[in-house]
């Protein structure tokens, strides 16, 4: 089989919102079609590996984006190519919560969706969700996945890049204030932070290791 023809398959190309407790999560899809109109249904798939997916399992509703053909390509490789696991992605764009969920601003639609149903395969989960909200933001062209394989992956990839790059920087030029003499500090019993992991990776629950307290109580200097 030439599975090329399944990339002839019209999709959209949205910005797929949930949240983890308080903090929104998301990522890029473009599995999303309407199967009925009474009631309003949309079907949704997400990859089981996907953080965003597990929340909406979690959360059982599901925000929408719908991107238009002047997106920003960095907005999809905020989504695309990095993790809520681990990322806060919203902070990176222009963004509002509504109902508890987060939207792009730069959209061309957005929907507000409660899922019904669910199924579940090897690779994907099949959400069924009834739409509950939604506002036709502004006139202009939907971007597809068409236009994304064909022309718009390109810039995507480069603006990734771009933002990888500068983050490197950034830590480089962090380790270079270390190597001139600054640390962390416990302001309790003087210790010392010199170790390898970044202070700022530590987890929450990291304590001193000479008198217990937690790492509010460290300064650089």
């Amino acid at each position: 089989m030439n599975m090329d023809a399944l990339y002839k398959l019209t999709h959209g190309i949205y910005i797929l919102g949930s949240r983890d407790g308080d903090r929104p999560v998301g990522s890029v899809v473009d599995a999303v079609m309407q199967v009925a109109n009474k009631p309003w249904i949309l079907a949704l798939s997400c990859t089981n590996g996907s953080y965003t997916k597990q929340c909406i399992e979690a959360q059982q509703e599901f925000s929408l984006s719908v991107l238009g053909k002047t997106v920003e390509p960095w907005v999809i490789a905020n989504f695309g190519f990095r993790s809520s696991r681990t990322v806060d992605k919203w902070k990176d764009v222009k963004h509002f919560i509504q109902g508890g969920l987060p939207y792009l601003e730069d959209n061309i639609a957005t929907m507000h969706c409660r899922v019904v149903q669910s199924i579940t395969y090897d690779s994907n989960t099949l959400f069924l969700a009834e739409v509950v909200g939604c506002v036709d933001t502004k006139s202009g062209e939907p971007l597809t996945y068409y236009d994304y394989r064909s022309y718009f992956k390109t810039d995507v990839i480069n603006s990734f890049n771009k933002f990888k790059s500068a983050e490197k920087e950034e830590k480089m030029s962090e380790e270079v204030k270390n190597e001139e003499g600054k640390h962390w500090v416990c302001t309790v019993c003087g210790y010392i932070y010199d170790e390898e992991t970044p202070f700022e990776e530590l987890p929450d629950d990291w304590v001193c290791p000479l008198c217990g307290v937690d790492k509010s109580y460290f300064v650089y200097e």
